[in-house]
């Protein structure tokens, strides 16, 4: 797949977007081959001791849900054998979980769940951390931003939120977690710019974990909330909030078919939130086999491919190769847009 940069607001915006569901199956199947293979290695290599899964967000949040779920689909089909454990470190965005990562370099023993924010972190400046200073195991999918308000909102669809950005961006407050300059808020940045108005002028408001930040929406306190689809639904489907528009190229289908996406109310951004698992520094190669087949056959199980279904994920897992790659366009990309947004040079 080529790369493409965010291009003028007289063409769709667009970040990111890859579903290899074939490419998914040989890529899993050809991971786990190589696991069988490797268990007969001298040079295999398996945890021995307590595995720590961290998540940059609180608990409840995106981050946080994702890897509770790998933990216990991990144990439950004994993919892995060691004692696994969810950390949480929901501040600054995901810095400090991924900084702390490197305190334990070369040890697989020590993983986390990456988002978009990893790349977009380093590109404004928040955070030193560059994404080929960590290791990338593997990707697990991806999936469109959602951009909801309360189910009462005078805000009735996307027609009505552009008319309000366009004409007053400052006076739209949005949740959005846990950083600036996320998916979340590019979504909603793009939305605004193109829909004329001054994305620079935007109030975003940001939550420890996207939770935190629906909460805020249902308690009236912010007006938008702009997150990915998984996180929404669940209060979409409850009639607590309203998914006014999907940041993808076409309608979702299942709970989430009634929702427009922003192309069809004319509003051309398509925007991908990444999510993936990484590791320190250093890991070995015997390390990142390990992980890499362990995933594999994660994302190959009924359960997976039930919360695919049920959350809307796109399926595209990818091993560590290949993320590294998906990472290395997803920065050009998102550095196109960030400077046209402002939040770059």
């Amino acid at each position: 797949m080529q790369s493409r940069h965010f291009p003028s607001l007289l063409r769709p915006a667009r970040v990111y977007r890859r579903c290899w569901t074939w490419q998914t199956f040989c890529v899993a199947a050809s991971l786990i081959l190589c696991a069988q293979a490797q268990a007969q290695s001298p040079g295999a290599w398996k945890p021995t001791r307590n595995i720590e899964l961290v998540a940059g967000s609180a608990a409840g949040g995106g981050s946080d849900n994702l890897a509770r779920l790998v933990q216990k689909i991990l144990h439950e089909q004994k993919i892995v054998d060691a004692p696994l454990t969810v950390i949480n470190k929901p501040a600054s965005g995901g810095v400090v979980a991924w900084l702390g990562l490197n305190q334990n370099p070369m040890d697989g023993h020590h993983l986390a769940i990456s988002t978009a924010n990893l790349v977009t972190n380093h590109i404004t400046g928040r955070s030193t951390l560059h994404f080929s200073e960590v290791t990338s195991v593997a990707q697990l999918f991806s999936e469109a931003v959602g951009i909801a308000v309360l189910a009462d909102s005078p805000i009735r669809n996307g027609h009505d939120l552009a008319a309000r950005l366009k004409t007053d961006a400052n006076g739209v407050s949005a949740a959005i977690g846990t950083s600036l300059g996320n998916s979340g808020h590019i979504a909603l940045a793009l939305v605004t710019q193109t829909a004329g108005g001054d994305a620079k002028k935007l109030k975003a408001v940001v939550f420890q974990s996207v939770s935190q930040g629906i909460t805020a929406l249902i308690g009236g306190h912010v007006d938008v909330v702009s997150t990915a689809a998984s996180n929404l639904a669940p209060h979409h489907i409850a009639g607590r909030i309203r998914i006014i528009g999907l940041t993808a190229p076409r309608r979702y289908a299942g709970a989430l078919a009634g929702v427009p996406t922003w192309r069809e109310q004319g509003v051309a951004v398509d925007v991908d939130n990444l999510r993936g698992v990484i590791g320190p520094k250093a890991m070995s190669a015997a390390q990142i086999a390990y992980w890499e087949a362990a995933l594999a056959r994660a994302v190959a199980t009924s359960e997976w491919k039930s919360h695919l279904e049920k959350n809307q994920w796109t399926e595209n897992f990818a091993g560590a190769e290949a993320s590294r790659k998906i990472l290395s366009e997803q920065q050009d990309e998102m550095r196109a847009g960030l400077i046209a947004l402002g939040m770059a040079k």
